[in-house]
């Protein structure tokens, strides 16, 4: 699965307070090129869904830090039936086996059963996030999609 992006990199200012250095690709419209919310109906129409890899900076930090969990790599999803926490656990890794964190909770429960099933998804990194663009990576914004393996192609 092909998927429209655009580069960018800009300060975040969260309405709790402090400032977020995001770097990364946003999904945007093929056609208009207009940038697409991370729950836009246009994403849930095509298979894709945009969240946050859960618990990457906090129990993984040094596969956040490797240069395969930076936007544009590809993460693998692997099913955690047995994990203690959560049933629906989906953990995320880098391409080199990494384990980097989890599928959020939410989404995990709403994926699970499609990969139990057989049925392929896939993810990229899609945004980093940094206390500034010299700092270490806080976080990683992911893109999964309904497909064998998806592709960025920045529009």
């Amino acid at each position: 699965m092909v998927v429209a992006v655009s580069w960018e990199e800009r300060y975040w200012y969260p309405e709790l307070g402090g400032v977020v250095w995001l770097a990364g690709y946003s999904v945007v419209d093929p056609d208009s090129g207009r940038a697409l919310a991370r729950d836009a109906p246009e994403l849930a129409a095509a298979g894709l869904r945009v969240a946050g890899v859960a618990g990457a900076a906090r129990h993984h930090p040094d596969a956040l830090a490797a240069d395969s969990a930076a936007p544009g790599c590809p993460l693998l999803l692997r099913r955690d039936a047995a994990n203690a926490h959560d049933a629906n656990a989906i953990a995320v890794a880098t391409a080199d086996g990494a384990l980097l964190g989890y599928v959020p909770r939410e989404l995990a429960a709403e994926l699970a059963p499609e990969l139990d099933a057989g049925r392929p998804w896939s993810a990229v990194a899609l945004r980093e996030q940094r206390a500034s663009p010299r700092d270490q990576r806080t976080g990683v914004t992911m893109l999964l999609a309904a497909a064998v393996a998806v592709e960025l192609r920045s529009r």
